[in-house]
């Protein structure tokens, strides 16, 4: 298949769009999977774990709403849970921390995400005030260009800190390793441009000392399950990844049979290729356009 020719030749070709980087390699993996029987997450390296614990983000700011969706995801056996923070003032994050800490105790691992919502010259007080809930991780506190602030923010906090929009290819992988950037890194197939791209990240990573944590965008269940083999590819994974949407939040996916989800946990797919299949009828309902 000669699968890292075509994507250098996308590379020279395009500036950017690791998105549509990502859909070219996870089709071509595919391919290559399907002609050779094998999961894509062998294709890439081996297969190190069949299923990962699911991460729930909570972004909604009706608390109210956020606490009936979070019940129902907890009765579904899910224990991860990343707070989306910094959209509304400090003790709205404050009091939804406290009021969940008083429903589930230390049950749940719970995570704080700013998405670069803070003031660098605010972030480390901010930050300071919610140690006490005794959080898994803080992302990306600041602005993405904000690397060296970022950095002192790290030094300064017993919580691990976690960079995702400040460190997108293994170029700022291997910069952030040198500056000790963070403590983890959120790896995303859409960021990074592809597995193989990611597995650069996290291999760099790993000789820095640094954790990583499989992230998303909003994606559909093909977009899952490349993102779920890239986890299985992973030697060491332990913070969980949140391919979430297409179970909680799609009101149809254009997979025939639905992404693994089950008992709070993404079951990696183990048929060959990336391993689901498309319902064609659905594919028909939604696309925008066909070239023959």
């Amino acid at each position: 298949m000669q699968i890292g020719k075509h994507m250098a030749a996308a590379d020279r070709t395009v500036v950017g769009c690791p998105e549509a980087k990502a859909a070219l390699e996870a089709a071509l993996l595919d391919i290559a999977g399907q002609a050779s029987g094998l999961p894509v997450s062998e294709l890439v390296g081996g297969r190190h774990r069949d299923s990962v614990p699911l991460s729930f983000s909570v972004a909604n700011p009706d608390f109210d709403a956020d606490l009936d969706d979070i019940a129902r995801i907890t009765g579904d056996g899910v224990r991860i849970l990343k707070i989306k923070t910094g959209f509304r003032d400090h003790a709205f994050d404050r009091m939804r921390l406290e009021k969940l800490r008083a429903l589930y105790g230390d049950a749940l691992s719970l995570r704080v995400d700013y998405n670069q919502g803070l003031r660098a010259v605010d972030a480390i007080r901010t930050l300071r005030d919610l140690e006490c809930f005794g959080l898994t991780f803080m992302e990306q506190p600041v602005k993405r260009h904000e690397r060296a602030a970022l950095a002192e923010i790290t030094r300064a906090l017993d919580t691990p800190v976690m960079a995702d929009e400040s460190v997108f290819d293994p170029r700022e992988a291997m910069e952030g390793v040198q500056m000790r950037l963070a403590d983890i890194f959120a790896l995303k197939i859409m960021k990074s441009g592809g597995i193989r791209r990611s597995l650069e990240v996290a291999a760099i990573a790993r000789l820095g000392g640094i954790d990583v944590y499989g992230g998303c965008m909003f994606e559909t269940g093909i977009a899952h399950a490349a993102g779920a083999h890239l986890m299985a590819a992973l030697p060491d994974l332990h913070l969980g990844c949140e391919f979430y949407m297409s179970s909680y939040y799609l009101k149809e996916d254009i997979l025939a049979e639905p992404f693994p989800v089950r008992d709070g946990m993404v079951h990696v797919p183990d048929g060959p290729g990336l391993g689901v299949a498309v319902d064609p009828d659905r594919l028909a309902k939604y696309r925008t356009l066909l070239l023959e």
